[in-house]
């Protein structure tokens, strides 16, 4: 009896910090932005998928960006066209696809993914649009990556945004649906950096260590799990204990 006592304290304990964890957001102000330094793994050359939860208010802005003082990798997310069109544009070349479809203060997922033949972009899991891009591959310079800003302060993105991951394959739809609702790992094959700001910083989440750190203004995070609820990655549904386990794994 005392042991069954004992157990049932102890998820007592547990099980409130499982169901209430948060997820935190990374806020952009119009004015902060993080740098992450450059590193090999920030530089996909033959294939790169980058994903992210978006909220954005400002109608133009460079969201997450390898584009600074004419060294220049890649930008995707970008806000254009008034605030309704995503841009993902890739380098050598600047080959840009613009494809509508952002709702302006609103939480979507976007993904921007090139297989070394054709750009593709997705909201919320759906294609809507791609372009012919075959090159040998992608240039890859020493810029440092940005969140929140590209190319110049001049770029800076208003809003939140959230689950960052920069993929060194090229992700298929069925993958992006599948995974889009879930906060991955970061041991994940093929995933070069990752970023939830759910410890309230912007440190990768994977072995490659692409922190981020200094850049413009003063990070700040919100808890935003009563607007966007992801899961963690290894909860099934009706399985109580994975669940409970893979968020005591997140909230450690």
């Amino acid at each position: 009896m005392k042991i069954l006592f004992f157990i049932a304290f102890v998820v007592s304990l547990i099980i409130p910090s499982t169901l209430w964890a948060q997820n935190l957001a990374l806020e952009l102000d119009g004015e902060t932005a993080i740098e992450i330094p450059n590193s090999d793994s920030l530089n996909p050359k033959n294939a790169i998928t980058i994903e992210a939860w978006m909220n954005m208010s400002k109608p133009v802005g460079e969201c997450l960006a390898k584009d600074w003082a004419n060294s220049r990798d890649y930008i995707f997310p970008e806000i254009v066209q008034g605030g309704n069109g995503l841009r993902f544009v890739l380098w050598p070349g600047a080959k840009i696809l613009d494809v509508p479809g952002l709702k302006p203060k609103e939480w979507q997922h976007v993904a921007g993914v090139w297989d070394g033949k054709e750009m593709r972009s997705y909201i919320d899991g759906k294609e809507m649009g791609k372009l012919d891009f075959g090159v040998k591959e992608l240039a890859a310079t020493d810029a440092s990556l940005y969140i929140g800003v590209g190319d110049s302060q001049a770029w800076f993105c208003l809003g939140f945004i959230d689950e960052i991951r920069i993929w060194s394959v090229a992700r298929t739809e069925a993958e992006i649906n599948e995974f889009m609702m879930k906060i991955l790992n970061g041991d994940e094959p093929d995933l070069n950096a990752h970023y939830t700001f759910d410890e309230g910083n912007a440190d990768d989440n994977t072995k490659n260590g692409n922190d981020g750190d200094g850049g413009f203004g003063k990070p700040n995070y919100v808890d935003v799990s009563k607007d966007l609820d992801l899961q963690p990655l290894s909860v099934e549904p009706g399985d109580k204990l994975t669940t409970t386990w893979a968020w005591v794994k997140k909230t450690r």
